[in-house]
This record gives C-alpha cells, sequence and structure tokens, in this order.
C-alpha cells in the first residue's frame, strides 16, 4: 500500500510538473521518433537487399563473360587476354574467379586469385554446389574476408566434365555503400525530425496562446487586476470563459448584496441597541449587569458579523493600499483615545502597500493597534517592512505580553488572555480570518520592548 501511494504520488507530481504544451510535443517526439526509426529501419534494409541484389547482378555478368571468353585448346579450357573484367587481371582488385572440374579440382584461377589472393579455389567458399545449368549466390568468409560469392555449373561436352565458374568478390565497396546511405538517411531523417518539431512547436504554442491568455489573466483576476478574464477566445474556450466570467460576477454581486445586508442589519439593530444600554443604565441590581452584558455581546456579534460579511470575496482588490497612511491615521485616532495613558507612539514607516481593501485593512489593524494601546504600560512601536512575499506589520508593546503557552489559544474566537479588561475575545479572531481570505500570516511573539510582539504579513502590491 506505501509503494501504490508513492506511485501515485509521484505520477500527480508528474502530471503537475508536465503542462499542455510539454505534453503535446513530448507526445509529438515520441510519434515522430518511432515513424522515423520504422523509415529508417525499412530503407535500411531494403537499400542492403537491393545492394545484395546489384552484387549478384555484377557477379552473374562476370561468370556470363567468362563462360563466352573461355575456350578448348588441346583437351585443355583456356582464356584469351581479354577477360571482360579489367579487375580480374589486377592484383588486388578485389574481384576474383575460378573455374572447378568437379571431380578434377581448380583448371583455371584469374591472375587477381594467383597472385593476391592463393587461399582462393583451395576450398569451396559455399557450403554447397550448383547443379548444371544453375547458380547459387550468398556470402562466405566466416574465418576469412567476407566475399560475395555466386557459382555457376555448366557441362562442357568438348571436355567432358562438368565445370563450376566461381566468382568472388570483396563486400567491402558494398558494406561502404550501405554505410554511406545509412549516415545521408540518418542526417535527413534527423533534419526532417527537427524542422518537424520546431514547426510543431510553433504551430503547439499558436494553439495554446488563447490557454496561456486564459491563464494570464486568471493571475491578473487572482491579484486583483483584473475584473473578468475576458470574451476574446476560440470557439472551444468561449463557453468555459463566458461561464467564468458569470461565475465572476455572481460571486460579485452576491457579494455586495451579503455586504448591503450586513450594513442593513447593523443599522436596523444600533439604534435599538443603543435604546436598550441607555435605559438599563436607571436601572440597578443583577438584572441589569446580566442584560448590560448581554447587550455588549450583541453588539460584538453584530460587528464581528459585519467583518466576516467583508472578508467573503472572490479576488484580490485592483488596487494596492499604502500601508503607513493607514497606521498612522489608526495611531493618531487612538492617542486620542488613551491620552490618559500618555502612549508614546513610535512608527517605522515605509512606502508598501498590500493587496487589501481599505475598509478590511482598517478593521485588522485597528483592532490590533487598539489591543497594543490597551495593554501597553508606555510605548508602542509599530514597523512597516518588507519581506520575500509581501508586506509585514509589526506591532510591539512594552506590556505584560502573552505567554507562549497561550498564544495558540488567544487566536482562536472567544478565548482571551486578559479576564480583567472588558471584551469577548473576538478582535484577534477577526483579524486572523481576515488576514487568511487575503493569504496572509498573523503571528505572536516577544517584543524587544518586553511585552508583545504581533506580526502581521499580507501580499504585497504597487500603489
Amino acid at each position: 500500500m506505501p509503494d501504490t501511494n508513492a506511485r501515485r504520488a509521484s505520477r500527480g507530481a508528474i502530471r503537475r510538473v508536465l503542462g499542455l504544451q510539454a505534453r503535446l510535443l513530448l507526445i509529438t517526439a515520441l510519434v515522430l521518433g518511432t515513424c522515423l526509426g520504422a523509415v529508417g529501419w525499412v530503407l535500411d534494409r531494403s537499400f542492403k537487399a537491393a545492394v545484395r541484389a546489384s552484387a549478384e547482378e555484377q557477379l552473374r555478368a562476370v561468370a556470363y563473360g567468362l563462360l563466352s571468353a573461355a575456350q578448348d585448346e588441346a583437351n585443355e579450357l583456356a582464356f584469351g587476354a581479354e577477360l571482360g573484367e579489367p579487375r580480374l587481371a589486377r592484383p588486388d582488385s578485389g574481384l576474383y574467379a575460378y573455374v572447378e572440374r568437379a571431380q578434377g579440382g581448380v583448371v583455371w584461377r584469374s591472375p587477381s586469385a594467383v597472385v593476391s589472393a592463393g587461399d582462393i579455389g583451395e576450398q569451396s567458399p559455399l557450403s554447397q554446389r550448383p547443379a548444371p545449368g544453375e547458380s547459387v549466390f550468398g556470402v562466405a568468409g566466416t574465418s576469412g574476408p567476407s566475399r560475395f560469392v555466386l557459382a555457376y555449373t555448366v557441362i562442357w561436352e568438348s571436355l567432358g566434365a562438368e565445370l563450376t565458374f566461381w566468382v568472388l568478390a570483396d563486400r567491402t565497396p558494398f558494406r561502404r555503400q550501405v554505410l554511406e546511405f545509412r549516415r545521408y538517411t540518418t542526417i535527413g531523417l534527423l533534419s526532417a525530425a527537427i524542422v518537424f518539431i520546431v514547426i510543431q512547436f510553433g504551430a503547439v504554442r499558436w494553439g495554446l496562446a488563447p490557454v496561456r491568455r486564459m491563464a494570464s489573466r486568471l493571475r491578473g483576476l487572482e491579484a486583483g487586476t483584473r475584473g473578468d478574464i475576458g470574451d476574446d477566445y476560440p470557439r472551444e474556450l468561449s463557453r468555459l470563459a463566458g461561464n467564468v466570467n458569470r461565475f465572476i460576477a455572481y460571486e460579485e454581486a452576491n457579494r455586495e448584496r451579503y455586504r448591503r445586508a450586513m450594513d442593513d442589519l447593523a443599522h436596523s439593530l444600533k439604534t435599538p441597541l443603543a435604546v436598550l444600554k441607555n435605559a438599563m443604565r436607571e436601572v440597578n441590581g443583577s438584572s441589569a449587569m446580566v442584560m448590560n452584558d448581554q447587550i455588549e455581546r450583541m453588539e460584538t456579534t453584530v460587528t464581528h458579523q459585519l467583518s466576516r460579511a467583508a472578508a467573503v470575496r472572490t479576488v484580490m482588490p485592483a488596487k494596492a493600499v499604502p500601508v503607513s497612511p493607514v497606521v498612522a491615521r489608526i495611531g493618531r485616532a487612538l492617542e486620542r483615545a488613551y491620552a490618559e495613558k500618555a502612549v508614546s507612539l513610535e512608527l517605522v514607516e515605509a512606502p508598501l502597500a498590500v493587496r487589501v481593501d481599505e475598509r478590511d485593512l482598517l478593521e485588522l489593524l485597528g483592532n490590533l493597534i487598539e489591543n497594543a494601546f490597551k495593554y501597553t504600560r508606555k510605548r508602542v512601536r509599530i514597523s512597516v517592512v518588507g519581506t520575500s512575499t509581501g508586506v509585514a506589520v509589526q506591532i510591539e508593546d512594552d506590556g505584560e505580553g502573552i505567554a507562549p503557552a497561550d498564544r495558540r489559544r488567544v487566536l482562536q474566537r472567544g478565548a482571551r488572555a486578559d479576564t480583567e479588561n472588558a471584551g469577548h475575545g473576538l478582535g484577534l479572531a477577526v483579524a486572523v480570518e481576515l488576514a487568511e481570505v487575503y493569504q496572509g500570516n498573523l503571528e505572536l511573539g516577544d517584543s524587544e520592548l518586553g511585552g508583545a510582539l504581533v506580526r502581521l504579513e499580507l501580499p504585497g502590491g504597487d500603489a
């Protein structure tokens, strides 16, 4: 079972690595290589057969030439000076001939056979001798030089003997022809394959251009630089593009309707809750405390649901928001709200922007910076720094900090490390949810100032 899972994982990784273009080119290369290899094999076999047939015809012509040049002189076989083939008279010419009597041995050798290849004729080059009037063609040379051999047997009536004309030719020239053919065929087929692959690559690139355009626009959609993927696609992709655009429009409209509904709900509840809260000031006793607590919970719940409604989105915003101005704006507001604490606010600004809706960014940083002001003694430091993947906002204070054992828990909804100050433990949970919507993250640590360090990382963008 583990081996099966590993194989499946390996196949899945290969599928992810090989894109459509790579798959098409790989299939083309495999099919083309197989076809050209088969064509090359067929051509090679055909040419070798043609070379062999040509060699047989040449040797047969030499044998017939010797037969016509042979004469009977004093009951002996003789040949004139002209043998019909000049190579038979030239040493080391590669063409040899001799005549053999069925029971009497060799009766004649060509000058080339006598001078340069004295072994020719000492033993039969082929395993069988042809019958009178027939010829045999084959290859000899298992223990010596490789040669084509043709044997032709006749009955010479004036001599009263059965004679076999043997003609032998070295295979080296014929092998050279085969090698030359193979070389030129290989070069030709490889050149054709390269040209075909280049043309196929261009055709695949052109054919997949709409797919690449759609993928690029989808990336722009994710990055927030586009509102749809357009409709300029071929027939096979136009329906898919239309469905995607309709889905984007539907999701955008649905998100806006949901957000407007939550806004309407908040406005509808805001006045009754304010009236109830003011009325409860005139009521004393334990019941008043319970009702005040429930009213606060209702207000917190409405705020939380509004934040969640704002987090429902399908793509990144089209415009990036500069971080430092938002941080400074929140910091100035909180300095006035916590004027009695006389908090010293230190801002480390940078000209960086994030792909986050401005209202969501205010919600995120407002919750986190307010926590710092709430729990600090005197100092709060906010730093905006760039990272390899985006922008990080680091918020530090010199308060009590958050124990390492409590850091994971306080990021959960309703969990609080502090039970003395008012609140319901939703601020960090809302910040975590909003950060995750934008593919960011929120981490807690120890500050150099002695208190808590909150690090919020969000995707960056050009303002």
